[in-house]
């Protein structure tokens, strides 16, 4: 009787990883870029995104808790450099974002990584829609410059969701945007368009 619930269990837990989607980074610029992904009470060290390249982690899908993919041109997070894509778990719902707050000076966001190129979030949810900052522009509608853009702009929170998607969807977040896709070879021979 204990290894039909111990195998019921099992099955449900893997149902349930099933279930949730990744975040992805989509490196389309032509140079190496580096992620550190931060949620509460937890750092994971920065992990290299070659230049042209993907890089996906599952979600943390503790509810409530939020967690920023900070995205820096070198293997350390500078000050005043780097990028921040954002996501948090509410309510079996994904909330998004990008946040240039601790790059952006006023209406440059030329020391934020993939900015001068573009910066976007799709989904693999075509109910969902995407956002696009084009490269080099003051995006307030796409991303934050200030940490409170209503009171310090006048705009509404660039913030993001899909209502009823709930979390087998993936997150893509793109730098460099305004670039070619990248594209992938499946079987070595037949080359398509990544996010």
């Amino acid at each position: 009787m204990l290894a039909k619930y111990t195998l019921l269990f099992a099955a449900m837990q893997a149902g349930l990883a099933a279930a949730i989607g990744n975040s992805v980074v989509s490196n389309r610029c032509d140079h190496d870029v580096y992620v550190f992904s931060v949620s509460k009470n937890q750092a994971a060290p920065s992990v290299k995104i070659p230049a042209r390249s993907q890089w996906k982690q599952a979600y943390n899908a503790c509810d409530g808790c939020a967690t920023s993919l900070k995205i820096s041109n070198t293997d350390a997070i500078v000050a005043g450099a780097h990028t921040q894509l954002e996501y948090t778990v509410a309510g079996g719902q994904l909330w998004y974002d990008i946040s240039l707050v601790d790059c952006a000076k006023g209406q440059d966001g030329s020391s934020c990584p993939g900015w001068n190129k573009g910066l976007a979030i799709n989904t693999t949810e075509s109910a969902c829609g995407k956002t696009q900052c084009q490269g080099s522009t003051f995006c307030t509608a796409s991303a934050y410059f200030v940490d409170t853009p209503l009171l310090k702009l006048g705009t509404a929170e660039p913030v993001f969701t899909c209502p009823g998607a709930g979390l087998g969807m993936d997150l893509v977040y793109t730098l460099c945007s305004d670039e070619a896709p990248i594209k992938r070879s499946i079987a070595g021979r037949l080359s398509v368009n990544a996010m």
